[in-house]
């Protein structure tokens, strides 16, 4: 996440009902953490297109039934029972439901674009990702834009997640599926032909 986020508290927890209720807000994105409403500024620059030029990356060496999808609506248990990925990998078919539940999800990936987003996707999310399941988990950061990193963790037997050290540049990894990703293509310029 690339904007510092507002958490809104109120006099009592907000239920998934009174979150589902919320209207469509094109502004902010939403997000329940531990009980209390999160209003998100939408991502900067930097931030979208990241998330822009990682969708094709995976796509293309996705599988048909597969495919990439940036902020689904995630529905978790616990304290924090509505998130939003930056991008999730998952059948094609939950393009049809209003939101993803987590034991759908492939691949769930956040990018981290400051010091409050660090700390929530690499501690707080990562906890509630690995207690719902979710197998494979990366969070990129594009800290510094001359050195985008890539942390990836991986569900163990045990409902814990092992984490691989920070890689930079040109990352291939054999799970959830054999890929290729090019960190360095995420920032910077735009390449022209």
């Amino acid at each position: 996440m690339t904007a510092d986020a507002a958490t809104i508290r109120h006099e009592r927890p907000i239920s998934v009902e009174d979150f589902d209720a919320l209207p469509v807000d094109t502004d902010h994105r939403y997000e329940l953490e531990n009980g209390s409403l999160l209003v998100i500024a939408r991502p900067a620059p930097p931030h979208s297109r990241a998330i822009k030029r990682l969708l094709p990356q995976l796509d293309d060496q996705l599988p048909p039934e597969l495919e990439a999808f940036s902020e689904l609506e995630t529905e978790l248990t616990g304290r924090s029972p509505r998130r939003v990925p930056d991008v999730v990998v998952a059948r094609v078919e939950v393009v049809e439901q209003p939101r993803i539940r987590a034991e759908q999800i492939v691949l769930a990936v956040e990018i981290a674009t400051s010091g409050e987003s660090a700390v929530r996707d690499y501690a707080i999310k990562a906890g509630e990702y690995a207690a719902n399941g979710i197998a494979h988990y990366w969070v990129i950061d594009i800290l510094d834009a001359d050195s985008a990193g890539l942390t990836i963790f991986t569900l163990d037997a045990e409902g814990a997640y092992r984490i691989t050290p920070r890689a930079t540049g040109t990352v291939t990894v054999a799970e959830p599926l054999p890929m290729t990703i090019d960190l360095d293509a995420l920032t910077g310029p735009r390449e022209t032909a």
